[in-house]
């Protein structure tokens, strides 16, 4: 079973690296498929527009925010201490700090794609690619469902949370469709390269420091 479920992993992995260098290109030269996708996806996200969800969006999509981000990670990072795992608050801490935040921000000065033009309901202030706010929900409420699969027993409560966790990556990849400062293809690079670094962390940790508990 454990072998079946590396086979998984590695091939999740790999298709998320496809994935992303595929989005990376398309976007670097301006491809006929990344208009088509983009335009695609974000029509029917803005189409969902009524002043309720517009509220709702405005305000979620700040939770993914730096300053929040960080305090969150601060947060969970003392807790896991209190709690005596070392290991995780460093690994969520180095996924966050030394991965997630550097990396976001190397890649999108190296593609400086410009934001889309439609009326931003939030400030922005960098490129677009891939979306910063999709690649570090992704790797930081990624890393708090391989903390939890690790070191939780209760099968119920690894469910709840891991819920919790995946549609936290997926709504705030959304909103920032909805509020008008992403393209789709944006939110679908930064989780892919957020998937693939996370990945890459655990199996270092695993392999090198011996798990996380």
């Amino acid at each position: 079973m454990k072998i079946r479920s590396k086979q998984l992993g590695n091939l999740i992995w790999g298709l998320s690296l496809l994935l992303f260098f595929s989005f990376t290109a398309g976007v670097w030269h301006q491809s006929a498929w990344i208009t088509q996708f983009d335009h695609y996806f974000g029509s029917r996200i803005r189409g969902l527009a009524n002043p309720e969800l517009t509220v709702f969006f405005v305000h979620f999509t700040k939770i993914g925010n730096l300053i929040p981000l960080i305090t969150f990670v601060a947060g969970a990072c003392l807790a896991l201490l209190i709690l005596r795992k070392n290991k995780a608050s460093l690994f969520l801490l180095i996924n966050t700090a030394l991965l997630a935040i550097p990396v976001n921000t190397f890649v999108k000065e190296l593609v400086n794609r410009p934001r889309p033009q439609f009326t931003h309901l939030v400030a922005v202030h960098s490129s677009s690619f891939p979306s910063g706010h999709s690649m570090s929900t992704m790797m930081i409420f990624g890393s708090l469902i391989i903390i939890t699969n690790q070191l939780l027993k209760n099968n119920l409560e690894k469910l709840m949370l891991n819920t919790l966790f995946i549609v936290m990556i997926i709504l705030i990849g959304i909103s920032r469709i909805y509020v008008g400062v992403h393209f789709a293809s944006d939110v679908a690079g930064g989780w892919s390269l957020g998937f693939c670094l996370l990945y890459m962390s655990e199996f270092v940790f695993n392999k090198f420091g011996g798990g996380l508990s």
